[in-house]
């Protein structure tokens, strides 16, 4: 399992390279990235429950 602040660095790369993207054109990407970044905050505020997407 990964600590706090990994997961925290880890959204904020994801966030970073989302902004870069920010356009139509990588519109599929920009999705995937939010959907990563979901999960992962997920985990921070319930790291010993079930995710349900």
């Amino acid at each position: 399992m990964r600590s706090e602040d990994q997961i925290k660095r880890m959204i904020h790369q994801l966030e970073q390279t989302a902004q870069q993207l920010n356009s139509e054109d990588n519109a599929e990407e920009i999705i995937e990235i939010r959907s990563k970044i979901e999960i992962l905050e997920w985990v921070l505020h319930a790291p010993g429950g079930k995710y349900h997407a």
